[in-house]
């Protein structure tokens, strides 16, 4: 079974309210959108930035706060709202001021994701929004249900083990408790999402194996899941137009599954670089993470390396997206290595480009 094509004649015209529009799946999402037609509003508390974004009035941006219901309230009721929403993408959630540590233990997480989207969802179901998509984290199953030997499932009890997780999974019941009021509701779970430019674990990943600052990964036979970017628009897309979505949750995945000696040897061929014939011995990494975790807590400053990124490059998190398939019968359309091949590509036209300019500024 392949995927629909995109329903435009759904889209065509449609009010759609989007939350996180400035984010890398939000931007990506709204283009796809105003593509199909529809009539675009972005909430957010930093219009200046969404005003940059979208400067050509294309875009209605009306201000709000996940953690004041009044002024979601107000958004939704106020004179620029005044034609309504048929539809909303929720994707905003709190995000960490970069350096923090430990991001997944901030406590700003529950009041923002799971008391926000509280707030968001009675000001939807109020405003007679006739439909809510909620893009979610596999975070909100806890990191033990992707990590045994068989891909974990929509069946896999959530046991979220991280204040980020846990109020991912209070947003999720919250979003689809919202379907006794009649909406059409549905969850999208992500892993790990590739695609975003130089955003991202692998875009980290791969300029530091461009500058030698990735040691020659061990071959261990770990299965991590992940899907593009585009990939995750298209998804969500289907799920706010396909009656077969409603009162649903998915995971969405790209369909493989990748080790992380795997995509170090493919950004070492794709970078133009032999693959190494030795590997730094994994007790070598634990002994990095336990020192890097150590400098850590004396300076207060997140690290590179820890125990619990190295769990995050040695461990599983591996999960099934068979349920999309078969019930909206979505098919990913990246994969991966082709994104790595992008990314070397993106890397070696940065360089160049700074090269040139470092000769214009000598000349």
């Amino acid at each position: 079974m392949t995927t629909p094509d995109l329903n435009r004649a759904f889209f065509d015209g449609r009010r759609v309210l989007v939350t996180g529009a400035t984010g890398g799946i939000g931007r990506r999402l709204v283009a796809a959108l105003r593509q199909a037609g529809a009539q675009v509003t972005v909430l957010t508390r930093s219009p200046a930035r969404a005003a940059a974004l979208w400067p050509d009035a294309g875009v209605r941006v009306l201000v709000g706060d996940l953690t004041d219901a009044a002024s979601l309230a107000g958004a939704f009721k106020g004179a620029d709202a005044a034609a309504g929403f048929d539809l909303v993408f929720h994707l905003a959630s709190h995000a960490p001021p970069p350096g923090r540590r430990d991001v997944y233990q901030d406590p700003a997480h529950w009041p923002v994701t799971a008391e926000g989207t509280g707030h968001l969802v009675d000001a939807a179901v109020a405003a007679g929004v006739q439909r809510l998509v909620y893009l979610s984290s596999v975070k909100a199953m806890g990191d033990m249900a992707g990590a045994g030997d068989t891909p974990a499932d929509e069946s896999t009890p959530a046991a979220p083990d991280s204040l980020y997780g846990q109020a991912k999974l209070a947003a999720e019941q919250r979003v689809l408790q919202a379907r006794r009021h009649g909406l059409h509701v549905a969850v999208l779970r992500l892993p790990m999402v590739y695609g975003l430019g130089g955003q991202g674990n692998l875009a980290r990943m791969m300029r530091a194996i461009a500058r030698r600052r990735f040691p020659p990964w061990p071959p261990v036979a770990n299965r991590r899941s992940a899907v593009h970017v585009q990939d995750v628009v298209r998804a969500a897309l289907l799920a706010a137009s396909d009656p077969r979505a409603d009162g649903e949750t998915f995971l969405v995945t790209d369909g493989a599954e990748y080790a992380t000696r795997w995509i170090y040897e493919r950004m070492c061929v794709a970078l133009g670089r032999p693959v190494p014939r030795w590997s730094l011995p994994l007790w070598a990494w634990r002994l990095a993470a336990g020192l890097g975790a150590v400098a850590e807590r004396l300076s207060g400053r997140a690290m590179p390396l820890t125990p619990d990124a190295l769990g995050k490059l040695t461990g599983n998190a591996c999960y099934s997206a068979d349920k999309i398939r078969r019930q909206l019968g979505f098919v990913a359309r990246h994969r991966l290595d082709d994104e790595i091949l992008h990314m070397a590509a993106e890397h070696a036209s940065a360089r160049a480009g700074g090269r040139r300019q470092m000769t214009a500024t000598k000349g």
